[in-house]
């Protein structure tokens, strides 16, 4: 089981600015949304809905799982600066404009120093965490 992303950790990362905008978004949404990797990647810029700050996903891995999720604030304005100025094509484009492989947000989150799916965990842990302090 991979080891959660701790708030701190997470924050850490998340700002720092020699990490690629496309993997530091991805982890936001991993940390705050029930989406799975999976799910994200298949992402295409229409699926992200700034307005309402949703993302749609057509064909989730799981019949049970959400189709629709909400993001924050902060994460539209991270998205917008991702999209730019596109309307179309893979959410997490690579600089050639080709989706963002699992193999490459893996392997990129292992070079920070966590487990890709440990953004997840850590985002679950902390609104549990959150749910019994209520």
């Amino acid at each position: 089981m991979p080891e959660a992303v701790n708030e701190d950790r997470y924050l850490q990362l998340v700002s720092d600015d020699t990490i690629p905008l496309r993997h530091r978004v991805l982890w936001t949404l991993l940390r705050e949304g029930k989406l799975r990797l999976g799910d994200l990647l298949s992402l295409d810029v229409r699926d992200a809905d700034l307005g309402v700050r949703m993302a749609t996903v057509d064909f989730p891995k799981y019949e049970g799982d959400p189709r629709t999720v909400p993001f924050s604030e902060q994460t539209a304005e991270m998205l917008r600066e991702l999209i730019g100025t596109r309307d179309e094509g893979p959410l997490f484009a690579t600089p050639t404009g080709s989706p963002m492989s699992k193999d490459d947000a893996v392997w990129f989150a292992r070079r920070a120093g966590v487990s890709i799916h440990g953004f997840r965990l850590g985002g679950q842990q902390q609104k549990v965490a959150e749910a019994t302090r209520s």
